[in-house]
């Protein structure tokens, strides 16, 4: 099992909570694993979707789609934050595209939303990178 695998494993393995969800359909036929991700106090607060299947790097894990339940309270960085650590620990690259979710609240611009991303140590403009900190 490659490193990827093992990332996306671990993250499945802790939240219990399914979506019944279809994202990222592509030529490759990925194995898409959507859960809704819980805070430390099992609080339910978004969404992800991610695959370490078909990608050209072993060390490569495809974040699909990433979403918070609440906006403005800084739910989408304790997410963030949580799949940065972890795929520091796993040494794997994280992989998205940035793109803007409406939600009817606050809605960033996509170039906010990049900026954002580069918080956390993302790079690209679109299509968005993230190496592991060693």
């Amino acid at each position: 099992m490659t490193r990827a695998a093992e990332y996306v494993d671990h993250m499945y393995s802790l939240h219990v909570g399914r979506a019944a969800v279809t994202e990222g359909v592509n030529s490759e036929l990925n194995s898409v694993h959507p859960f809704v991700f819980e805070n430390q106090n099992k609080v339910p607060i978004g969404l992800i979707a991610m695959s370490a299947d078909g990608i050209s790097s072993p060390l490569d894990v495809d974040i699909y789609h990433i979403s918070i339940f609440i906006t403005g309270k800084g739910q989408g960085s304790e997410i963030m934050k949580f799949l940065c650590s972890t795929a520091d620990e796993y040494g794997v690259r994280l992989c998205m595209q940035a793109e803007v979710q409406f939600s009817g609240n606050q809605t960033m611009t996509k170039t906010e939303l990049v900026d954002w991303y580069h918080k956390f140590g993302f790079t690209g403009s679109i299509i968005l990178y993230r190496l592991p900190n060693a």
